[in-house]
């Protein structure tokens, strides 16, 4: 009966924007190019409801291009909340994020999910193909694949088959 009670409550959730706009409210084919992130006064919470509890309060922050950031604190601290407001996964209650110059409430979120990623931190091991992995939505050409493969260093450790990948920035 849990799991029949669960769809009923998933029946009851409110729908997420929608995934593609018109064009006037998509984003340049190059979108983001820079990597400049402002949040500017972003308060978040987990749930649509008035007077429901703030996962984040007034966050403020520059992040300017090439710019290395981590983001680090204790349990609670708020560093999933602060990384779900990137992807548009909780609810902003004040404040607005640009990422490039571009207000990300007004795009799909599919023009926006596929063009941003974070590094997670906890170790995943994938499955599937290299390719797959590298291009999970068969957007690029093998020769694409290939000049990003070499545009990263390899290292070998002790011949495990184990390789970390580093961009190199210009």
């Amino acid at each position: 009966m849990t799991s029949v009670e669960r769809v009923l409550e998933y029946t009851n959730l409110e729908q997420e924007p929608p995934a593609r706009l018109p064009p006037p409210n998509q984003p340049p084919s190059d979108w983001p190019s820079q990597g400049r992130i402002l949040f500017n006064n972003v308060s978040m919470s987990y749930s649509n409801e008035s007077h429901s509890p703030l996962a984040l309060r007034q966050i403020s922050l520059s992040i300017e291009p090439t710019e290395k950031i981590g983001i680090v604190g204790r349990t609670g601290a708020g560093k999933s909340s602060f990384i779900q407001c990137l992807f548009r996964m909780g609810t902003i209650v004040d404040g607005y994020i640009f990422i490039d110059d571009i207000d990300i409430s007004t795009i799909g979120l599919d023009d926006l999910r596929r063009r941003i990623s974070i590094i997670p931190q906890d170790p995943v091991l994938f499955t599937g193909t290299m390719r797959t992995n590298l291009d999970p939505f068969n957007q690029y050409s093998d020769e694409d694949i290939w000049n990003a493969i070499e545009q990263v260093l390899m290292i070998d450790f002790n011949d495990r088959d184990l390789f970390l990948f580093f961009f190199r920035y210009n």
